[in-house]
């Protein structure tokens, strides 16, 4: 039998009482884990050259040439890439732009979080796409929240237990903090047994409480991970999600 549970908390005066403008803080992978990138963000200066083109490429050309730490896209000249040099840079925010920095100048196959690169695209899009169906903004990923669920997830497989308390840190809100993370929602879905992303998420959207963290509107990132233990004897598989919605 697969198992799931689901459980929210939130700050009220911060969903009362405080409205914030979005600031670049969502770094996500991209370029096959190469590089981190963000929206509506630039790192002034230290330009080195600059190339006409979409923004989907600079990204690539950047982890490609081994002079290249980081870049901004702006819509300048119709777009280009600002490829920039220097290990120590300052971001900045700025509006339809988008900026990122390198992290490996190697493709992987697999993310942070225990799931593929296509399984994490897969997870994203299919919460996108329902939170789209009923009117709702799209979450990016935070990679606070990954870490969080990632090691939750492994302390679940490590004990073959389906839980939302932790062994070292038992509540799912303190692990979030724990990432760096303050947060003013968060909410976090768990299961276990289920062998695919469709799998899992079929589950959680047939499940009230589920959908109601995945279609939670006081969110806006998220974070999600597999840990596999072939050793259990009920589930091999152990799925976490993070949600939240932090405290500029």
């Amino acid at each position: 039998m697969l198992r799931l549970t689901s459980f929210t908390i939130a700050a009220a005066s911060f969903i009362a009482s405080i409205s914030l403008a979005p600031v670049a803080a969502d770094f996500q992978l991209g370029s096959s884990g190469r590089v981190m990138w963000d929206s509506n963000c630039d790192f002034p200066g230290n330009d080195y050259r600059a190339l006409k083109g979409s923004s989907e490429i600079c990204g690539d050309l950047c982890a490609a040439d081994l002079t290249c730490t980081h870049w901004s896209w702006n819509n300048y000249n119709g777009g280009t890439c600002w490829f920039k040099t220097n290990t120590r840079f300052t971001m900045a925010t700025s509006s339809g732009a988008i900026c990122g920095y390198v992290v490996s100048r190697t493709a992987t196959s697999t993310s942070t979080s225990g799931l593929s690169i296509a399984d994490t695209a897969d997870m994203l899009g299919r919460i996108n796409s329902v939170r789209a169906e009923n009117g709702l903004g799209a979450l990016t990923i935070d990679y606070r929240l990954v870490k969080a669920a990632l090691l939750h997830s492994q302390d679940q497989a490590s004990h073959c237990v389906m839980t939302h308390t932790g062994t070292t840190i038992p509540n799912f809100g303190d692990r979030i903090k724990a990432q760096g993370y303050t947060y003013g929602t968060a909410a976090e879905n768990v299961a276990a047994g289920q062998a695919t992303v469709a799998d899992v998420m079929n589950s959680w959207l047939n499940s009230p409480g589920h959908r109601a963290n995945i279609l939670n509107k006081n969110v806006v990132q998220v974070g999600f991970a597999l840990a596999t233990n072939g050793g259990c004897s009920d589930y091999r598989t152990y799925w976490t999600q993070d949600f939240g919605r932090p405290l500029y």
